[in-house]
């Protein structure tokens, strides 16, 4: 065998605008605002729950409401991480390149080539298009 198909992962960067920040910024806050809704249900399903459960001690109703106040919980932990992100997002300058996503893609390799040249890949996006693609080496060439 003279050569061989590999899958090299491939950074995807993002070069920072305005326009990036503010689509980024709308998609945060209606994640957000999806989570404060479920936390609204939530909290009014517990509360349904907790006059039940003054009413007639059932193991049935004492379970579904930690259920629910552990789904209350991650809840209140996601709306930080996003409100976080929101932060981090305005605290971006434009110019500034951030790490988007990695994928994978195909590389024909042959005896002889240098494997050097396959370690770091990337590609530059700047408001969804491809502006430049990188090829790094272990030096950072």
């Amino acid at each position: 065998m003279e050569e061989l198909e590999i899958l090299q992962p491939v950074t995807i960067k993002v070069k920072v605008t305005e326009n990036f920040k503010m689509k980024l910024a709308n998609e945060l806050e209606n994640a957000l605002k999806k989570v404060e809704t479920e936390l609204q249900h939530l909290d009014f399903k517990i509360k349904r729950i907790n006059s039940e459960l003054e009413r007639k001690h059932s193991e049935v109703l004492a379970k579904t409401r930690q259920q629910l106040e552990k789904q209350k919980m991650i809840n209140i932990e996601k709306t930080e991480k996003l409100q976080e992100n929101l932060q981090t997002i305005k605290n971006l300058h434009d110019g500034e390149e951030v790490v988007q996503d990695t994928v994978q893609r195909i590389v024909k390799v042959k005896v002889g080539d240098d494997f050097k040249k396959l370690q770091s890949m990337e590609i530059l996006l700047e408001d969804g298009k491809i502006v430049e693609f990188r090829n790094y080496n272990e030096s950072g060439e």
